[in-house]
């Protein structure tokens, strides 16, 4: 495997949070009633004009009433986003890693470029993608594979030769359309139950089982660093690029770089998932949140 390619929202970029503070604010201001967490999940599948208008407009193909409504909504996320990041932990660390290890990053989402690139840029991940295609109107959605392909023509890799990640069932599909391997982002979907049907190739619970996954593709063993564990998600310095261990400057300051350690811990080797099945999860056993990640076949 060369490339890794992944959605940008709840997959990367919590926009989940956001937008349910943003509906409820566009609600406001429209005097409408605020949608549940619930309705705006189980319509969240829609393209992001057509998502408004469900909620919002009079009737759902309301086209003349998206302007004002669309003011309503981008006034508030104007104002919110800039201030902080959105990134889910780990993610950051995850991209360095695999830039570390020679691989290629592609983004591929139907994300209204407008905002996705502007959002690329404030989580600071720019300069680790390789190629990062948001919506443009000439690009159908997913799971047309239309997109996927121009991304791995921009990246210069085979359908073989890469993965894509995302969280929705429409990123899965749009992975098998295209002949790519395909792995769901279960740390952020919305709906987990309607991406397992789907059938991906991979079940992810933590963003940097992606690691484990591209190691099994390319026959690392156990004796490589490469499969050194990277940070859990959720401490504090999850996205430190210093704290990936596979290998550290032997002086603070300098570049020089030190033989591994034989204390420091694996990665399991993901041969051992034997074939009986393609779900990561993390062992209850080895559930200390300063421990170093811990994969096992689930119910093989």
């Amino acid at each position: 495997m060369r490339a890794v390619i992944f959605d940008w929202d709840l997959t990367l970029w919590n926009s989940w949070d956001i937008h349910l503070w943003l509906m409820e604010r566009t609600a406001s201001d429209l005097g409408l009633r605020a949608p549940t967490g619930g309705e705006v999940a189980a319509e969240f599948h829609r393209p992001f004009r057509q998502h408004l208008l469900w909620f919002f407009g009079s009737r759902h193909d309301a086209e003349a009433e998206l302007g004002g409504i669309m003011e309503a909504y981008l006034a508030h996320y104007y104002r919110i986003v800039g201030h902080r990041n959105y990134l889910f932990p780990g993610a950051a660390s995850l991209l360095r890693g695999l830039r570390r290890r020679g691989m290629l990053i592609g983004i591929l989402s139907d994300k209204v470029a407008e905002f996705g690139d502007a959002e690329l840029t404030q989580s600071g991940l720019s300069g680790l993608v390789d190629c990062a295609s948001f919506k443009t109107t000439d690009r159908p959605f997913k799971p047309d594979p239309a997109g996927l392909f121009q991304v791995l023509e921009t990246l210069g890799v085979s359908t073989s030769d890469a993965m894509y990640v995302g969280d929705a069932p429409q990123d899965v599909a749009c992975a098998r359309q295209a002949g790519v391997m395909s792995a769901a982002a279960m740390w952020a979907t919305i709906d987990p139950q309607a991406i397992a049907e789907q059938g991906p190739d991979h079940l992810l619970h933590r963003p940097h089982q992606v690691m484990a996954v591209v190691a099994n593709a390319n026959g690392y063993d156990g004796s490589n660093p490469w499969l050194r564990h990277l940070p859990w998600p959720w401490r504090p310095d999850a996205d430190d690029p210093d704290d990936d261990q596979d290998a550290r400057p032997a002086t603070p300051g300098t570049d020089e770089v030190r033989e591994t350690n034989a204390n420091w811990q694996y990665w399991p080797l993901a041969a051992r998932w034997g074939g009986n099945s393609q779900q990561l999860v993390v062992s209850p056993v080895l559930s200390n949140p300063i421990a170093p990640l811990a994969l096992r076949v689930d119910g093989g």
